[in-house]
């Protein structure tokens, strides 16, 4: 019977239209990397669910380079009977553990409100980051910091709020860093609306 009542809620939400914006999730646990931290998003809300991504690393000894493994790239947050998870406390808890291959301690949280047009751009960026072959913990390759960045970096973009192209905060390497200066960097990046429109709106939340 869930399953069914599930399925005609989200039947009626496509035909409404309801349900269709998200909101950006950025999750810290703080202790990983050397208390450097892990950083990963969840795009989604409280009606569809929440999709995961987050580079883990080369699923060997902690190194700085190797090949990408292990990877989430826009893992739906389901329970263990696979139904999908709406509460965003309960999926953020579910991510630390759902990579049956990598365990995180997400333990703080800030959110991004995002529109029905942005969903998909912020999605598709991060999902293409997580995807990259290599890892680097500074580069070449990518690592956790690059699927927050490039996150951050579609939103900018879509709202017009970038500066000859650059992003606040975009050259910042260090996971517990950035998620600690996500408040600075959209001020800054606010200071570029022009009109007022377009503003980045972003809720701070701790466990």
């Amino acid at each position: 019977m869930k399953r069914i009542a599930t399925t005609l809620i989200l039947l009626l939400l496509a035909l409404t239209g309801m349900g269709k914006s998200t909101d950006i999730i950025f999750i810290l646990d703080d202790d990983a990397a050397f208390r450097q931290g892990h950083i990963a998003v969840l795009v989604g809300n409280e009606i569809t669910g929440w999709h995961y991504v987050s580079i883990n690393g080369t699923g060997t000894v902690p190194t700085p380079w190797g090949i990408n493994t292990n990877a989430d790239t826009g893992t739906v947050i389901t329970d263990e009977a696979g139904l999908r998870i709406r509460g965003l406390k309960r999926a953020i808890r579910r991510a630390c553990e759902i990579n049956p291959n990598e365990r995180h301690r997400y333990r703080q949280f800030k959110r991004i409100k995002t529109t029905a047009e942005e969903d998909s751009a912020v999605l598709f960026a991060a999902k293409n980051t997580a995807s990259a072959i290599v890892y680097g913990i500074i580069g070449p390759g990518q690592s956790c910091i690059d699927v927050a960045q490039s996150a951050f970096s579609a939103l900018v973009k879509k709202r017009r709020l970038d500066k000859r192209g650059n992003v606040p905060g975009h050259t910042d390497l260090i996971p517990k860093r950035w998620f600690r200066k996500i408040e600075l960097r959209i001020k800054i990046a606010n200071r570029r609306s022009r009109d007022g429109k377009g503003k980045i709106t972003e809720i701070t939340e701790n466990y």
